[in-house]
């Protein structure tokens, strides 16, 4: 952590955090950049390395501008290392929504915000997505990006070890099972598809069962991200009243 007043753009540590919008840099190097309190704040709490901290305090205005990927600058940013998990690690996990070709920064974070607040126990994420250390993702689970494991692969074989341990549910438009009338007893990965093209056939073949949204007024579909909501919500009022009624 830097401990003396940074006023230089071409300061190295300056240089860094900057390097950091770009996705290459952050996978290279492992790191990520958080951008703002909460972010900054989220981090410490889950126990992660964190490597330096700018705060208008240590550097000056144009520094924080220079670094942020914003039009307003954050109070203050960080670099960390980013968490570390394994996918055997999420086959400890009840309850698992996986995401496959989510591109919209905006939408992974929320999903991811509200995820971790209704029971989902870690995300995965298939094929071609939007980065989630990006600061973008980070920004908008407002303070809750580490609050739950978030793993990346392009590897559909890395799901099969999962089939003797989880059910695999694929939300489709229709001619699913009505979700009202599914059941959530057991551990399960709940795949949802890009808003464009939805689940692949490839990952449609996994799946042990299918459940559908029912919506009406002729709307074809709904934002990822509030589907996806929606469903969270609608599982997790499903497992309470389970639990109420043992």
């Amino acid at each position: 952590m830097s401990d003396h007043k940074i006023t230089s753009l071409q300061n190295s540590l300056v240089k860094e955090f900057v390097s950091l919008h770009q996705k290459k840099y952050r996978d290279e190097k492992g790191l990520m950049l958080l951008e703002g309190e909460k972010a900054v704040a989220c981090a410490k709490e889950a126990g992660l390395e964190i490597l330096h901290i700018l705060t208008q305090e240590n550097t000056c205005e144009k520094v924080m501008e220079k670094i942020s990927t914003t039009k307003s600058f954050p109070k203050a940013a960080a670099i960390a290392k980013k968490p570390e998990y394994k996918l055997e690690d999420f086959r400890k996990f009840k309850r698992i929504a996986l995401f496959e070709g989510i591109k919209d920064a905006g939408n992974l974070g929320t999903i991811v915000r509200t995820a971790s607040a209704l029971g989902i126990d870690g995300i995965l994420l298939y094929g071609d997505c939007v980065d989630y250390y990006s600061p973008k993702v980070i920004r908008s689970t407002a303070g809750n990006a580490f609050k739950i494991p978030v793993f990346e692969t392009e590897n559909a074989e890395d799901f099969e070890k999962f089939k003797k341990t989880h059910v695999f549910i694929a939300t489709v438009v229709k001619n699913g099972e009505n979700i009202e009338s599914s059941d959530f007893n057991h551990n399960f990965i709940l795949m949802f598809g890009s808003e464009a093209e939805g689940l692949s056939e490839e990952l449609i073949r996994l799946a042990d069962r299918k459940i559908t949204l029912d919506i009406s007024n002729n709307v074809e579909s709904l934002n990822l991200a509030v589907c996806a909501g929606i469903f969270f919500y609608k599982i997790s009022e499903k497992i309470k009243r389970k639990d109420i009624a043992k």
